[in-house]
Order: structure tokens, then C-alpha cells, then sequence
């Protein structure tokens, strides 16, 4: 999310969805402001007949480029996967069109751990294969 972020990804979202809007706060009691504003002008607080009364102009009129604010509104993406073992043998895998579903987050006592974990489908996964490493010979 950070690198989508820092990169100015974004993709199209409804005007008057609600978007957590961050704020940077001393003590890290909330990472929420307390006064959320729909883009349109509209407070959180509107009733229905508020939100009726909107006017659309065109057929993307309800509609914005927005920052992501969770993983499975990224824009599908491709990821490479390289490895080398300890005697220098290298190999690589790469995975086109990813698009991440869902994402889940877990804590364990046991382990004193905290996860974060993606489901995601791919367009195509290239299966791993041998790459030339500079610490082997190629025979």
C-alpha cells in the first residue's frame, strides 16, 4: 500500500464513499479524524433524502481517481520471485495480473507474532526456473 501510495496509484471510486482520512497524531491515541466529509460536500451525518438530492451531470459524474486505503482496490499488479541456495544455484518465478481479493490480519500469543495475510488470483504464473549465477559455472 505504501509503495501504490508513494507512486500515486489510484483507481475509481464512488464520490460518496466513506474514506478514512488520516491524520498525524502526537500521542497515537486515534489515526482517525473525528469529522469525516463525503468529497461532495455532503456530511457523514445526511440523511438519504440529502444524498437523493444530488445532481449527476454525465455517466462518471458520481465518480473519482482516489489513493487505494485497502490492498484489494491496488490496480493488478506482476511480482518476480528470485532465490539463491547456499552453494549459488539461482532461480526465478514470476506471477502476471495479480489481484488481491481479500486480506486478513492475525495475532498469536504463542508465537508473539502478528500476520498479515492476501488472497489473490493471477492471470498467468510462470514456473520457477534456473537462472545463470555468477557463483557457478554454467556446466
Amino acid at each position: 500500500m505504501n509503495l501504490i501510495q508513494a507512486n500515486a496509484g489510484t483507481f475509481v471510486a464512488d464520490i460518496d464513499e466513506i474514506r478514512p482520512q488520516y491524520s498525524n497524531v502526537s500521542d497515537g491515541g486515534s489515526v482517525f479524524q473525528s469529522s469525516v466529509v463525503r468529497p461532495d460536500g455532503i456530511p457523514i451525518s445526511a440523511t438519504i433524502n440529502n444524498l437523493d438530492n444530488q445532481s449527476i451531470s454525465s455517466v462518471t459524474g458520481n465518480s473519482q481517481a482516489v489513493a487505494p486505503w485497502y490492498s484489494d482496490q491496488v490496480m493488478p499488479f506482476d511480482i518476480t520471485l528470485g532465490g539463491v541456495n547456499e552453494y549459488g544455484a539461482a532461480c526465478s518465478a514470476k506471477i502476471f495480473g495479480v489481484e488481491i481479493l481479500n486480506e486478513g490480519y492475525g495475532i498469536s500469543i504463542d508465537d508473539a507474532v502478528s500476520e498479515m495475510q492476501a488472497t489473490f488470483v493471477a492471470r498467468v504464473v510462470e514456473p520457477m526456473s534456473a537462472v545463470l549465477s555468477p557463483f557457478q559455472s554454467a556446466t
